[in-house]
């Protein structure tokens, strides 16, 4: 645990179509619980990032070994796909997956975005026979990159794809530019997804959600 306080900013006023995306995030934040999250400082690159941790690179490279690859999702390709991984376990981390993930949706393309710290960044992996089995949402935000969503199938978690799939999420420009990459409260879920964040980097903050 860090006890240091990290301000972050959103950097709200960068420009109006900016704003759609981090003025309603800052409120969010603001008003919700988010006073002591995961947090990770983004590293300069992805090489940085698994020579400081080292059970998260191995399990990373285990999951390239059996095959899987990771690349840019674009999400109104997959809808079935999606599907099929929201729903391919009724629980995670303890509790009933929320209703609106059993329900079959249909995406929108994202937008271009002009502005490299405001955008939205999915990225996906694929099993060696070319199936979608997970993917990372994630908000940039100015100073912030929030973890927005980030689910795998159930049936290759054992794989260890998620470690390769942020890793993955970590090479593009999700993350280009300083600041901190945000998994929601670090005492959110199971002693499990704290573990699987520790790994990863992620450290238990206070954060201050600055403009």
């Amino acid at each position: 645990m860090i006890d240091t306080t990290v301000q972050i900013s959103l950097e709200v006023g960068c420009s109006q179509r900016c704003d759609a995306i981090s003025g309603p995030l800052l409120l969010q934040l603001q008003r919700g619980r988010y006073d002591r999250c995961s947090v990770l400082e983004i590293p300069d690159t992805v090489i940085d990032w698994a020579q400081d941790h080292r059970t998260a690179r191995r399990r990373a490279k285990r999951a390239g070994d059996r095959g899987y690859l990771w690349q840019p999702l674009a999400r109104e390709n997959y809808p079935d796909a999606i599907h099929e991984i929201n729903t391919s376990t009724p629980e995670r981390q303890g509790r009933t997956m929320d209703a609106p993930y059993w329900e079959r949706q249909e995406f929108s393309p994202l937008p271009e975005y002009p502005c490299e710290r405001h955008a939205i960044r999915v990225t996906g992996i694929w099993s060696e026979d070319q199936e979608l089995v997970g993917y990372i949402v994630v908000y940039r935000c100015g100073d912030l990159a929030l973890v927005s969503q980030i689910l795998g199938h159930a049936r290759h978690l054992e794989n260890e794809i998620m470690y390769l799939l942020f890793a993955g999420a970590l090479t593009r420009e999700t993350l280009a530019g300083p600041g901190m990459v945000v998994y929601n409260r670090h005492d959110s879920g199971t002693d499990g997804l704290r573990f699987f964040k520790e790994r990863l980097g992620f450290v238990e903050t206070p954060v201050v959600w600055m403009p």
